[in-house]
């Protein structure tokens, strides 16, 4: 009975903390989407410039808190000689979120392989994944489900949502953390 009411009142009381893995290639626009997160949650934040904004070289760490969520992002350099650390960060992320940039239809090959590489990771298989489809407000860019047709993926076993955002102009990104509070609070406790 204890475990039981344990388990109730950290489910509904204590505050939850999730790590979130974003990743994409070079400049598609993974920083901007943190710091507009940022920019939609933490009341006062102003956020960076986005013109100040440049090649992430390592890792930028956010944190936001809705409601009984604290969510740590973890945005991870796409450089190809740094994709390689990334898997480093899969086995204690809860979700992941992966940036395209839907106006670079030519590089559309490299993102379905790079997507690949990440979706065949045993961890990034089982955990919340979410595709956001930048620069979406650009004339000319992918749809989203054509990014979606391009990213096929049939062995991943978590849940999976493909969005059209802009995180230059912040249209969806709040849509987009709501969907991953939405998954990771209706998972079992022990994730």
């Amino acid at each position: 009975m204890y475990t039981l009411s344990a388990g109730l009142w950290e489910k509904f009381f204590k505050k939850r903390d999730y790590y979130i893995v974003i990743v994409g290639l070079d400049n598609v626009g993974k920083t901007t989407f943190l710091e507009q997160t940022k920019s939609h949650f933490i009341k006062g934040y102003g956020g960076l410039n986005p013109a100040r904004i440049t090649s992430t070289v390592g890792l930028n760490i956010g944190k936001v808190e809705i409601r009984n969520t604290c969510l740590n992002f973890w945005d991870l350099g796409g450089q190809e000689d740094l994709r390689t650390l990334w898997s480093s960060y899969y086995e204690e992320a809860n979700a992941l979120i992966f940036v395209v940039d839907a106006t670079r239809r030519d590089l559309f090959d490299e993102v379905a392989n790079v997507f690949k590489d990440v979706m065949s990771n045993e961890y990034v298989r089982m955990i919340p994944v979410l595709v956001a489809v930048n620069k979406s407000e650009i004339e000319g860019a992918a749809p989203a489900a054509e990014v979606r047709r391009i990213l096929q993926d049939d062995h991943h076993l978590g849940d999976l949502a493909v969005l059209p955002v802009s995180a230059l102009e912040g249209t969806n990104i709040d849509r987009g953390v709501h969907w991953i509070v939405r998954t990771l609070a209706s998972q079992p406790l022990y994730l």
